[in-house]
């Protein structure tokens, strides 16, 4: 299946696709060192060549990419992506970045529910898968707060400066989103 990615707008953000000038603010940090993965937590500046051609990445097929803007100042502050759809699920994978600088205000989950009810209300998918690694209590606790129940856990997924980390992977029925949001 090829996607196009839609422009969608929530009361503070633009969820829309955009250029590489954008994912280089959006990736002024290397995400890799900001969550907390194996205790490594360190504001490191991304080499920017790391993410040459991410503004192509609608393009291929099965997958959607939303830079996140403040509606106010078109100001780029994150990404999400939906992409590795599960045909016996019926589901796709969704994952995220924030800036850093935009942590705590609600912004991902703001976005975060308009993607989720695009890919359920309009494309039809059952299921949203989204997952977290050992040790990003961030990202584990939006996770949670959006509904996602468990769904996977995968003991050694990989490694990090040769320790193992686990992989927690979770599942969100259209059903349970949309009791959550009526709830």
């Amino acid at each position: 299946m090829y996607y196009t990615t839609p422009e969608l707008s929530t009361p503070r953000l633009i969820l829309k696709r955009g250029n590489l000038a954008d994912f280089r603010q959006v990736y002024e940090y290397d995400f890799r060192s900001l969550r907390d993965v194996c205790g490594e937590f360190e504001y490191i500046k991304l080499d920017s060549s790391l993410i040459a051609g991410f503004e192509n990445a609608a393009d291929d097929e099965d997958t959607l990419n939303w830079i996140l803007f403040l509606k106010d100042t078109m100001t780029p502050i994150g990404d999400l992506v939906a992409d590795r759809p599960v045909a016996e699920l019926h589901a796709i994978e969704l994952a995220f970045n924030l800036h850093p600088a935009y942590w705590g205000q609600g912004y991902m989950k703001e976005a975060a529910e308009a993607a989720i009810a695009y890919l359920f209300n309009t494309l039809h998918f059952e299921n949203i898968l989204c997952g977290y690694d050992e040790g990003n209590v961030k990202s584990k606790r939006l996770i949670e707060k959006m509904g996602f129940l468990p769904y996977k856990t995968t003991q050694n997924a990989w490694k990090k400066n040769g320790v193992p980390v686990t992989t927690y992977d979770f599942i969100l029925s259209k059903e349970q989103f949309l009791k959550k949001q009526t709830g």
